[in-house]
């Protein structure tokens, strides 16, 4: 995909070469995908990255706890990716793919490449045809012994390209016109004393693809011409770009990643790396496309990790999103007063959400609450003084 996007601008933009044709210019079925697939790999690469941030908290009857899992999930799921590598890898496989199987071999996390799967209405689906890199499992495993995240039904993929097919189409169509309206012209006049000639077809082929070529790739050039050609140079655009083509270009490119974020659930203009309000827009990002998504891995791993008993005494895992966004301790003192003066927080789990580290002290573990907080009932009540007298 890269090597594809970087020749397309290339051939674009015009760098490293310069052709001269005697036909319409042809833009490859490669060059119609580029622009596809880059916003599609930056929608995708956006997710993986912020999960990437995100830390698997693990609990033990309701209370925080670190042990095998947190670790698994957190620092090393195998041993040759760390967990921020497996989480980019994994997420890019679900979000590209709709769907993604890792193995649990022994104590390590194996994300996988290829795998058929044989579904059953009540009895567990099963596994088979499991391959990742070179590696082949020749094993059948149950939906039990494994993690196994879909997103839904629908291959986002097929849906897409048929979303931004249209779309490409009119790129294009504004690249040719973009390319066409810069190149130079002109008319080549040939008369009956030259095209009667015998060896007509040789000279003009030697003259139109290697004496013509040189004369326009040269900064100042002379083209001697042989008796019954004449060529006149049109127009004068040689040097010209039309600026509404370029606007076409950009509005259709815009389209093209609106309608991509948009199929991800990413505001689009975060998507594009506009930052206009982008507080809120990171909010919204949070809210309807990540939260969801975290939610169903959730529900997987816990299923799978702990089980019905273990969920329900209290032990799970949860993704925690709110490390995605970065905080500024000076721009939230008002409000990190405010949480611990109502009682909500301790010092230290504010301390941890802030990205610092908890003092594990007796009173930073303490909830405190000010004598402004008070049962609506008690309100209007006198409070009664009693004076002693000697």
């Amino acid at each position: 995909m890269n090597n594809g996007f970087i020749n397309w601008m290339k051939s674009f933009l015009g760098v490293g070469e310069t052709k001269v044709n005697t036909t319409a210019t042809v833009i490859t079925t490669g060059q119609k995908l580029a622009i596809e697939i880059f916003a599609i790999h930056s929608a995708i690469n956006l997710i993986a990255s912020s999960i990437s941030k995100c830390e698997f908290k693990t609990y033990m009857k309701g209370t925080e706890f670190k042990g095998d899992v947190y670790y698994k999930w957190n620092i090393e799921p195998n041993k040759n990716q760390n967990s921020s590598q497996f989480q980019q890898d994994f997420i890019s496989k679900l979000l590209f793919n709709g769907e993604c199987l890792v193995l649990p071999i022994g104590d390590q996390l194996i994300i996988t490449d290829n795998f058929y799967q044989e579904e059953f209405a009540i009895s567990e689906n099963t596994f088979s045809s499991i391959t990742s890199g070179t590696l082949s499992f020749n094993k059948t495993y149950n939906m039990s012994d494994v993690y196994y995240y879909k997103l839904n039904n629908i291959d986002i993929r097929a849906l897409l390209s048929n979303l931004v097919k249209g779309y490409n189409d009119l790129l294009n169509m504004s690249i040719g016109k973009y390319q066409r309206s810069g190149g130079r012209k002109g008319i080549l006049d040939i008369d009956s004393t030259a095209s009667n000639n015998k060896e007509f077809q040789e000279k003009l082929d030697i003259l139109m693809n290697t004496r013509f070529k040189k004369y326009f790739e040269s900064e100042n050039a002379v083209l001697p011409l042989e008796k019954g050609y004449k060529y006149e140079e049109k127009g004068g655009e040689g040097s010209k770009k039309s600026t509404s083509e370029i606007a076409d270009i950009a509005i259709i490119t815009k389209e093209i990643f609106d309608r991509v974020a948009q199929a991800f659930k990413i505001p689009p203009a975060l998507l594009r790396g506009d930052i206009a309000d982008i507080g809120a827009t990171t909010d919204n990002y949070l809210t309807f496309c990540i939260d969801p998504l975290c939610k169903m891995i959730d529900e997987e791993n816990i299923r799978k990790n702990y089980g019905k008993a273990a969920f329900l005494t209290g032990n799970y895992i949860k993704i925690d999103t709110t490390t995605i966004k970065h905080i500024d301790l000076f721009s939230i003192a008002t409000a990190y007063d405010k949480l611990i003066a109502s009682g909500g927080y301790s010092i230290d789990e504010l301390r941890v959400k802030s990205g610092d580290v908890a003092l594990n002290t007796d009173f930073s573990k303490q909830h405190f609450i000010t004598k402004n907080y008070q049962k609506i009932e008690s309100l209007g009540q006198e409070t009664t003084v009693t004076t002693v007298t000697k």
